[in-house]
């Protein structure tokens, strides 16, 4: 062989080994970069948890200012760490004598909750459901915004339970009102639309059917609430949908809740409720 044209080859050889070598060891330095870069974000996103949980730390034996309170739970949510929010919540948030932050704080930290995946979700619908009584329905701040008029059929079962569960007993805490009525229903009916499980949307319709009479006597058939419109149309096609649920404790409690639910809905409507909404 050409001893030129052997020459040419090896240089070329040489010449695309070193390219080769040379991109990949851009790739190492840049895969090297973005994990420092992570690193980075991650040790500042501690700090900054960290900096935040001191806002819930009392001075002089005096109890935490509600602001600092409200803004250090906010913060965490922020910083991708609402399990811890919403578990701090847990004590924060508790009997109406003892409770340290606002309805309206503790439903934006239970909303951030039900969107991080894990264990956060159970423990945000845990805690909505046991102090749904103390909240009002026809208070837009008083529901998870992510609730109102969506709905993720990802949630686990008994996090679904205790969501509708909470949106139920928040309904009968307070008297029967036209607000009232028109939100549970459509919210209801978002569950109903956004989940594909037959068991839940027979649950659910059977609830949306304890409603359906006193929607009739409304007089008009479009019904709005958070992000979404629902004709009564709709809503009288999901009740047709209810279905008993096989598992016979489930079974009883949605009778008992449709039950609940019916009473509440043919109550003479408190003018003064409705009234104060309106305001």
């Amino acid at each position: 062989m050409n001893p030129a044209l052997i020459g040419v080859l090896a240089t070329a050889v040489v010449s695309l080994a070193g390219i080769w070598i040379g991109r990949l060891t851009t790739r190492q330095a840049d895969r090297r970069l973005r994990q420092e870069h992570l690193d980075e974000v991650a040790r500042l996103k501690l700090d900054a948890a960290m900096r935040a949980g001191e806002l819930f730390s009392t001075r002089e034996n005096s109890p935490a200012d509600p602001a600092a309170i409200a803004s250090g739970l906010l913060a965490l949510t922020r910083l991708d760490h609402a399990e811890l929010a919403v578990a701090l919540l847990v004590n924060l948030w508790s009997t109406e004598e003892e409770s340290r932050v606002a309805h309206e704080t503790a439903v934006l930290v239970i909303d951030a909750a039900l969107k991080s995946p894990g264990n956060a979700q159970l423990v945000a619908a845990e805690l909505l459901c046991r102090n749904a009584h103390r909240l009002n329905s026809c208070q837009s701040l008083h529901w998870p915004s992510t609730l109102d008029g969506g709905w993720d059929q990802e949630f686990g079962p008994k996090t679904k339970l205790l969501l509708i569960d909470a949106l139920i007993r928040l309904t009968l805490a307070h008297p029967n009102c036209e607000d009232a009525l028109r939100s549970v229903a459509v919210r209801l009916y978002g569950i109903w639309r956004g989940d594909e499980d037959p068991r839940v949307r027979g649950c659910v319709g059977r609830l949306i059917g304890a409603l359906v009479p006193a929607l009739n006597q409304l007089g008009y058939t479009d019904f709005m609430q958070g992000k979404q419109t629902v004709q009564l149309c709709e809503l009288e096609a999901a009740a047709a949908s209810g279905t008993q649920n096989p598992d016979g404790y489930l079974d009883r409690m949605v009778d008992d809740r449709c039950h609940q639910l019916c009473s509440w809905a043919t109550e003479h409507p408190d003018p003064a409720a409705c009234l104060v909404t309106a305001v």
